[in-house]
């Protein structure tokens, strides 16, 4: 069984060098998961700039910040432990700030990014990984993702009341994909809405160009209620929507690195590129499988060469990041809005599915999480995440602890 020939910590050394393990089929899984890993989150990120009134610029350092960390950390978690590990943004930290920014200084939010980096990366450096998750039931973390993302489902039945052909075309687009492949659906939904929207003269393209992005240094302020708000979310969901699964991934493909470490090297690297806009990166849950797949190579211990070739084009995407946000502002609000609901149905409906069969019989633990977050509303300053989470643990050990 494969997962018994690689279940081993971090590996030496390999008699074959980089160069002699790469192969095609390990480069182009690469630039088939950096692809993907940018259709649906890079979306959300432009939501996140509308709620929060971010400038071009700002946007732009964003994703150069989130694809140059993520390439060095890929390129060196594989290279140190020779085993694909691919690191990414915080899909559900991404759409947790689409609301958990709104009205917030970009300054106070970046010194939340900073702290919450800075917990994760403390947790990696006390090896104290496995026992925070464990404090934290899986039920409520799974709840608390899926009251932030409910929303995007929500809003692509807006998008189909305004523009029902771009939005109806491309919610087919999305489902016929996916009954062949839904590594594909996200992807083929994005090139079907933009030539969609060339034909229909929805796009504005006379701002596009090729242009080489420029980081934008933002210094931090920091302020308890952006900590307790932005910070604490943020650091929850990273841990128990990324870490958490994305190990899992790797585990059930074969690979075991060293956790803690991984921790550390994306916590630091994550501090490092905060002052830039970029808030989490981490171990990839959603494009693991791709880089980890027999596909890439049918030897396992040649794998690990599709994270680097990911990481390569992760540091060429962040180069020209400002042609991607002027790409993505061409678009329609409501392709925006079908494309980012279409890319987190899954992630919704796997959170709900978690949420509920993990908790104990008829507690309503889980429930209170979902409505509290969904709702969205802040209380005394503090966001609807922050309380989600205090709701639920709450309910688990106060109101049904002897339940």
């Amino acid at each position: 069984m494969l997962g018994k020939e690689l279940a081993v910590p971090a590996s030496p050394i390999r008699p074959l060098g980089p160069l002699r393990d790469a192969s095609w089929s390990a480069i182009l899984s690469g630039l088939i998961a950096v692809i993907i890993g940018y259709a649906g989150p890079t979306v959300l990120v432009f939501q996140v700039a509308q709620s929060a009134h971010l400038t071009e610029s700002q946007i732009a350092s964003w994703l150069w910040a989130y694809s140059i960390a993520s390439g060095i950390t890929s390129i060196v978690a594989s290279l140190r432990f020779r085993m694909p590990v691919i690191t990414a943004w915080s899909t559900p930290g991404v759409a947790f700030l689409v609301t958990g920014l709104a009205g917030v200084p970009f300054a106070e939010a970046v010194g939340a990014f900073m702290v919450s980096n800075l917990l994760i990366t403390l947790i990696g450096a006390f090896g104290l990984f496995n026992r925070v998750l464990q404090r934290i039931p899986m039920a409520l973390a799974a709840a608390l993702n899926a009251g932030i993302l409910i929303s995007f489902g929500f809003a692509i039945f807006g998008a189909l009341r305004s523009e029902p052909l771009l939005a109806g075309a491309m919610m087919a687009a999305f489902l016929i994909t996916r009954r062949f492949s839904s590594r594909w659906a996200v992807a083929v939904t994005l090139l079907c809405g933009t030539a969609l929207c060339v034909s229909l003269g929805r796009v504005d393209t006379g701002g596009l160009a090729l242009i080489a992005a420029v980081p934008e240094w933002t210094t931090p302020a920091f302020s308890f209620g952006s900590m307790v708000s932005i910070a604490i979310p943020l650091t929850v969901l990273a841990l128990t929507g990324q870490y958490l699964p994305g190990f899992a991934v790797l585990k059930a493909s074969g690979y075991e690195p060293p956790p803690d470490s991984v921790v550390r090297l994306c916590g630091l690297a994550s501090i490092l590129v905060a002052p830039f806009g970029c808030h989490n990166v981490n171990p990839s849950s959603m494009i693991a499988a791709i880089v980890g797949s027999p596909d890439t190579h049918a030897d396992p211990a040649r794998r690990y060469i599709a994270a680097i070739s990911a990481g390569v084009f992760y540091l060429l995407f962040g180069i020209f990041a400002t042609t991607f946000v002027r790409l993505f502002a061409a678009l329609p609000k409501e392709a925006v809005a079908v494309l980012a609901g279409t890319a987190l149905l899954g992630a919704i409906g796997g959170s709900l599915e978690t949420a509920f069969r993990s908790a104990k019989p008829g507690s309503l633990a889980p429930l209170m999480v979902f409505v509290t977050t969904a709702a969205g509303i802040p209380f005394l300053g503090l966001g609807a995440a922050f309380w989600g989470i205090l709701v639920g643990m709450a309910m688990v050990h106060f109101v049904e602890k002897n339940g």
